[in-house]
């Protein structure tokens, strides 16, 4: 069933990218668009902003940075697990974020860069190597369906210590998660990040009152809640005051935040957030 449903989402994304609906989005993405080369002697007409400094004052002669031009862009999609994904009213988020690693997956390779993607929880799960295969990114989007979320916790700082020793140069870094966790992913503000929120309606706006028995997806314990009106007003304010801290971090990072509901129309809301 698993793989029906992956084959299901693999079908439905190429069929947006590879006929143009999304096609080329991937390219509001700005990449250096330079790959250091080496350092050498100034020549007349050069460009004086890519003089090296340092290297002047230690010879005493001009001396510039000369850069190789790299259009190619490292496009890295990490998908966070987490027990709360097994939720959704219309579809599961765990179906929603394959759909998107697959959406941006395809496109990336569509506009001849350099995919890679990684699942992770609080330990790496599986990472797919960077490539321009539309292979890998299938496997990755069947590798993401058939992990069973419950019981795992996502954990950002073990994500921000694989990240930083696994990413060399600059890229462009997605993160998928539900983001009911608080982050600090300063130590990857070198990289161009986005943060995409996957969220459910019903957890936002949740319509429940009464006595209910609940179970915690990540701790697997039981709990009975007698929720009521206040109990609901509280839990409103703490995910909106959450996901304004989550707003303010991205900012002072340099990232930029987005959120992706599990009735939205995918394509179409992830290029509204990649475009900005």
């Amino acid at each position: 069933m698993k793989l029906d449903r992956a084959k299901e989402i693999i079908l439905k994304a190429k069929k947006s990218v590879f006929t143009g609906n999304i096609g080329n989005n991937l390219t509001a993405f700005k990449g250096d668009g330079l790959d250091f080369a080496e350092i050498r002697n100034y020549n007349s007409g050069d460009d004086i902003k890519k003089i090296n400094w340092k290297a002047t004052a230690k010879t005493g002669e001009l001396k510039l940075n000369e850069f190789h031009e790299e259009r190619e862009l490292h496009i890295v999609v990490v998908a966070m697990l987490s027990g709360s994904l097994l939720f959704g009213t219309k579809r599961l988020k765990n179906e929603v974020m394959a759909e998107l690693l697959a959406l941006i997956g395809f496109s990336a390779i569509n506009n001849g860069d350099r995919f890679e993607s990684i699942i992770f929880s609080n330990k790496l799960e599986r990472h797919f190597k960077p490539s321009k295969r539309v292979g890998q990114v299938e496997g990755a989007v069947e590798e993401l369906l058939s992990i069973n979320p419950i019981g795992k916790e996502a954990n950002f700082g073990e994500l921000t210590t694989f990240l930083q020793a696994k990413l060399k140069k600059k890229a462009i870094v997605i993160i998928l998660s539900d983001f009911y966790e608080e982050i600090d992913l300063s130590l990857l503000s070198r990289h161009q990040l986005y943060t995409i929120a996957v969220r459910d309606h019903f957890e936002e706006e949740p319509n429940l009152s009464g006595e209910l028995e609940l179970i915690d997806p990540i701790s697997q314990k039981e709990m009975e809640l007698n929720i009521n009106s206040n109990i609901i007003k509280k839990y409103k304010n703490a995910i909106k005051n959450l996901d304004n801290k989550l707003k303010e971090e991205a900012l002072e990072y340099g990232a930029t935040y987005g959120k992706i509901y599990c009735n939205d129309e995918l394509y179409i809301r992830a290029s509204q957030i990649f475009k900005g």
